[in-house]
Formats: structure tokens, C-alpha cells, sequence
């Protein structure tokens, strides 16, 4: 099997979407010898945010010495990004052979009448597998969907981490803040320690503490005034964390935003607090891991000239924090938007919110299935910015912004992630001409 063969596979013969349960799972694990069981690691849920922190604590932990093996999804460019160690991408032969041993056993589950698992799962067992076979020290391991539910959660972690927990996959996860939030607290183990992110909702932090009473868990919870920003631009920003006894001063974060000051304090409680289990990680590892952190998509500036920025922000909450970083970071530039969403996300909250601010808006369509029409967009655009176009190939919705753009002005690439991976390519082309 190559890698063509691999990718052919898992889209043709796995089911993609959410199909709750980890009985599959664990059979297809225990057909492999169970690797999960064989791993440390921290494992890390949230509706936004779980990916920076995931990244920062990868960094932190790799300037520590250790081997750390990180789990992520969705990917931008190639499914391989999915499975890192110490930052590097699996390589596609690798990647191959590994969907080669987990098929055979697949095989053998749909051969004896076995319910087979997802898309999802057996890329993840596939994860918990290479990890073990790297013997990596120890595995920073990203949900998937949810929590409870999610395959990732046949983990016995060290550590779980909650990060912003807000209204995103109510299909699958529950229409209010509670049972979203139930869901993601399904990480939390028995007598574990868990880190919370400063939640915007209270009900979601009361139902964090309400399992962590349950499971006899220790909940430490991020304090927004123990972080200050002393200084930011557009290459990133400075701060200090001081809790406790603590100190941490002259952090200098390359994440753009301010909930990524948070994010970035929820990664060094956790590096914290692996300390106290016997990891050492020293207060240079912790500022090293958070400067060399590596986050593209998340309001990435990825060029100069013409001035172009990405960020993948597809649900409320993200949004949110673009809307915000924009009017922080590049408040005196003329937007350019170049926006494209799938039609069931709440796209009408986040054209009315993001729409505004663009002096000119270009609409386009990531490469899905699920997309919303150029023009559907377009239409629900023109009540917010009055000069709005609908181009649906992303290529052309990229070349018309850098042909309209003037010396003052600044372009804006945001929506599904679907359509921030395509740009990134698009871009490096672009770039390299």
C-alpha cells in the first residue's frame, strides 16, 4: 500500500462524521496490542483553543529534552501533519504502512461480524500505535469532537486540560452550554488533575467543577489577572503569569491575540504541574517552548506586501477573538476580506460581526462538500459592507483581493478551516513567483 492507496482507503471504505461510542475503538485496539496503555500523555478538549495549547505545551515539553508525540486534528495541508514527533510531520510512507497494519485489522473486525470504526478512529489508533512504536516520553493528545465520546478518550492521561468551552457541534454535542460542556469534561479522570481555561459562560465552569467533585479531581483554574500583556505588534506580544509563588516574566508569545495570552498560561500550568509528576521542565524551557511556537492558521501573518493575514475562525467564539485582534493589531489598515464558511455553522453571526469591519469583502467557497454558495454569502454580506464581490474559486478570491488592494490596505483570509488550508497553498505559490 502507498500513500495514494492509504488516503483512497480511509475516504472510500470509513465513515467521516461523529459516531459516538468507543467500543470500536477499543477493539481495533486491542487487536493491535492495546498502545494506548503504553503511552503518557496530557489530553486536551475545548471548543476553541485546545490546538494553541496543544502546540505550546509540544514546544515546551520538546525544549525539555523530551521525545513528545502530538496528536491534532483537523489537518491544513496533508493528513500527515495529523501525527508530529517533535514537531516533524509522519512521512507518507510511513503513514502508508501504518494504514496498512490498522486495514488488516479492520479487516479482521468486519470478517467476524464486528461493528468497523470511523474515519476518526482509525486515525487515532493509528496515532496511539506510532506513538508507541516512536516510544515517545510522552504524547500531547488534541480531541477530536467532544470529550466523553471522542476516540481519543480511551487515554488514561497524566493530565486534562479544558480549554474555552463554548456553543459549537450542538447536533452531536447538546444545544445548551451544560451538556456541551458534560461532554468535554468526559476527559477527566479519577483523581486526576485538571486545568481550566477562564471560561465565558459560568454554567460550563460549574459543570467542570461538578465532575471534578465526582471523579475526586483536582481543578486548577487560570486566573485572568495573574496574566498581564506588556507589550504586542504584529510579529506577537510580551507577557508575564505570576501565580502562587511563581513567576514568569517577558514571555514573548509569536501567537497573535488576547486569548492566546491565556491559552499560553493554561500550556505552562500544565508544564507546571507534569513538573510535580517528575517531568523537569525548568522556567527557560517554559519561555523557549512559548517563543518557538508554531500555530499557522490562527491569525497568522503570512505576508508583507501586500499585508495578508489567515485565520481559521469558524464558530462564535472565534470570531470573537478575530474581530477583537483585528481592531487591536490593524486598527488603522483598510480590510479586505476574503471569507468562506460551510452553510451549517451559524455563518449569519459571523458575517454580522466580521462584515463590518471590511472595507471591501470578497465571498468564496472552501473545497467541501458542506460549503455555502460564493453568492448565498455574498448576499448575507452586502447588509454589512457595501462593496462586496462573490468569487468561488479561492484562487481568484485571492488574486482579485491582492488586484484590489492599495497601499493602506490589509487582507484578510478567514472561515472554515477547509478554505485556510487551500489559501496556504494557493499563497506559497503565489509568494514564490
Amino acid at each position: 500500500m502507498d500513500y495514494k492507496d492509504a488516503i483512497e482507503y480511509i475516504d472510500m471504505n470509513l465513515k467521516g462524521g461523529c459516531n459516538p461510542g468507543l467500543n470500536r475503538i477499543e477493539r481495533l485496539l486491542e487487536l493491535l496490542g492495546n498502545p494506548e496503555k503504553q503511552i503518557k500523555a496530557v489530553h486536551i478538549a475545548g471548543t476553541n483553543g485546545k490546538g494553541s495549547v496543544t502546540a505550546m505545551l509540544s514546544s515546551i515539553l520538546r525544549e525539555g529534552g523530551y521525545k513528545v508525540g502530538t496528536y491534532i486534528s483537523p489537518h491544513l495541508h496533508s493528513i500527515t501533519e495529523r501525527y508530529l514527533i517533535n514537531g516533524v510531520s509522519m512521512e507518507e510512507d510511513v503513514f502508508a504502512s501504518y494504514v496498512s497494519i490498522i486495514k488488516g485489522n479492520i479487516n479482521k473486525m468486519a470478517e467476524s461480524g464486528e461493528e468497523i470504526p470511523s474515519q476518526f478512529e482509525a486515525l487515532t489508533a493509528l496515532a496511539f500505535l506510532y506513538f508507541k512504536d516512536m516510544n515517545i516520553d510522552i504524547g500531547v493528545i488534541e480531541v477530536g469532537l467532544g470529550g466523553r465520546y471522542d476516540a481519543t478518550n480511551v487515554l488514561d492521561s497524566l493530565i486534562s486540560v479544558i480549554t474555552s468551552i463554548s456553543y459549537d457541534h450542538m447536533s452531536v454535542l447538546g444545544d445548551t452550554i451544560e451538556r456541551i460542556a458534560f461532554e468535554k469534561a468526559g476527559i477527566i479522570k479519577k483523581g486526576q488533575k485538571a486545568i481550566l481555561y477562564p471560561q465565558s459562560f459560568t454554567a460550563s465552569e460549574k459543570v467542570i467543577e461538578m465532575i471534578c467533585r465526582e471523579q475526586e479531581a483536582m481543578l486548577i483554574k487560570i486566573d485572568p489577572k495573574d496574566v498581564v500583556q506588556r507589550d504586542f505588534g504584529i510579529k506577537g506580544q510580551i507577557m508575564d503569569y505570576c501565580f502562587g509563588d511563581k513567576s514568569y516574566r517577558g514571555i514573548q508569545l509569536p501567537l497573535l491575540g488576547d486569548h492566546q495570552l491565556l491559552n499560553a498560561a493554561v500550556a505552562i500550568r500544565a508544564a507546571e504541574e507534569l513538573g510535580k509528576l517528575g517531568y523537569h521542565i525548568s522556567e527557560q524551557h517554559i519561555k523557549q517552548g512559548i517563543k518557538k511556537v508554531k500555530w499557522p492558521g490562527r491569525l497568522t501573518v503570512i505576508a508583507s506586501d501586500p499585508q495578508i493575514v489567515i485565520d481559521g475562525a469558524h464558530n462564535e467564539d472565534g470570531v470573537k477573538a478575530l474581530a477583537e485582534a483585528l481592531k487591536k493589531y490593524f486598527y488603522d489598515k483598510d480590510i479586505i476580506m476574503v471569507i468562506g464558511m460551510l452553510r451549517d455553522k451559524n455563518h449569519r453571526d459571523s458575517i454580522s460581526m466580521l462584515a463590518p469591519m471590511a472595507k471591501k469583502l470578497i465571498a468564496t467557497e472552501p473545497m467541501s462538500d458542506r460549503a455555502l454558495s460564493a453568492l448565498d454569502l455574498a448576499r448575507e454580506a452586502e447588509e454589512f459592507c457595501r462593496e462586496v464581490y462573490a468569487v468561488p474559486s479561492i484562487a481568484q478570491a485571492i488574486n482579485k483581493a491582492i488586484d484590489i488592494s492599495e497601499d493602506n490596505s490589509i487582507i484578510v483570509i478567514c472561515g472554515s478551516l477547509y478554505l485556510i488550508g487551500e489559501a496556504f497553498e494557493i499563497l506559497n505559490k503565489i509568494l514564490l513567483q
